[in-house]
């Protein structure tokens, strides 16, 4: 698709100032000064062509009580670890990276940490891979994906920090069947609908429920999932620390630098098998880019030592996350 410069300001507007009313797409309409039929016409042409994944918000899975990890695989077999993670619907991200031993990078998750481990092995049992190493996050201090189209870099958005310990969907009397709903909504004039009626709320309560449950952690990340790779961005790169003292302030530090997409402080099993518990995550049109804001990392915030695991396939392509 090729666009024009008022679908990049669209873009923009979806991923960086997507309104919390019930109304969201003639919100945009009128911010950019351009008709509402237009808008739609041209959100609905992105939506066709790939480049939007979906609308709507992130699902804390820690709300669902579930746990995940990061697990990386030693693996010769990269056509069995593709089929494991397309039939998986549990995987969010699967990565062939180029880490001289670790060249599998699965994002998991499950209702227990036994399931997890258990996952791990059930991986080396069917000769999928010869050994791994399960990262677990002992804190989140940043989970955004956005994509500034006119910088060539990722830059997260405004609820980009998620609680670690997020009340329980069924603790706040929400369905999940709302939060499942909003998650990808509608591009039509009232495209929260479905979920307003699933979830028994007044249309007129849907702006401060969705500011309450950001605030609580529960969703986050609001607006538009986008393709990064029909957009340019080829390069993804996974930033990994090895703190020089407090592990804590090293994480903060890389969190409060824009360009960052995740941070999270991670420990290992086996313990201690992962020295580089700090990671982060940047995106970018080029490897360049991305080592200039690795080297601006290393400046600013000290890691004892720091490197880069760049994407070279992504097992599990198209994934709405």
């Amino acid at each position: 698709m090729v666009m024009e410069s008022i679908d990049k300001e669209i873009l923009m507007q979806l991923q960086y100032n997507f309104p919390l009313s019930p109304y969201p797409f003639i919100d945009v309409a009128r911010t950019l000064g351009i008709g509402y039929e237009d808008v739609l016409s041209r959100i609905k042409k992105l939506k066709q062509s790939g480049i939007i994944k979906r609308i709507g918000f992130y699902y804390n899975y820690r709300s669902s009580g579930r746990k995940s990890a990061l697990i990386a695989f030693e693996s010769k077999n990269i056509e069995k670890m593709k089929e494991i993670s397309v039939k998986d619907p549990l995987i969010s991200h699967s990565y062939l990276r180029n880490h001289p031993k670790y060249n599998v990078w699965i994002v998991v998750k499950r209702d227990s940490m036994e399931q997890l481990i258990n996952f791990a092995e059930k991986i080396i049992e069917y000769r999928a891979a010869d050994s791994y190493v399960i990262l677990l996050s002992k804190k989140t201090y940043k989970l955004s994906v956005k994509y500034d189209i006119y910088k060539g870099v990722s830059r997260s958005g405004r609820y980009s920090v998620l609680p670690e310990n997020p009340p329980l969907l069924k603790d706040l009397n929400i369905k999940e069947d709302f939060v499942n709903l909003i998650r990808n909504i509608e591009i039509s004039e009232r495209p929260y609908e479905k979920a307003l009626k699933q979830g028994n709320i007044g249309v007129e309560e849907l702006e401060g429920t969705l500011k309450t449950l950001l605030d609580m952690g529960v969703i986050g990340d609001p607006g538009a999932a986008l393709d990064g790779t029909k957009l340019g961005f080829k390069e993804n790169g996974m930033v990994v620390m090895e703190p020089r003292e407090s592990e804590e302030r090293l994480c903060k530090c890389v969190s409060e630098m824009s360009y960052s997409t995740h941070v999270v402080l991670r420990r290992s099993i086996p313990e201690g098998a992962w020295k580089h518990t700090c990671y982060a995550m940047v995106h970018a049109v080029s490897k360049e880019l991305i080592n200039s804001i690795v080297a601006e990392i290393n400046k600013k915030c000290s890691p004892k030592d720091i490197g880069v695991i760049y994407s070279i396939g992504d097992l599990k392509p198209g994934v709405a996350r």
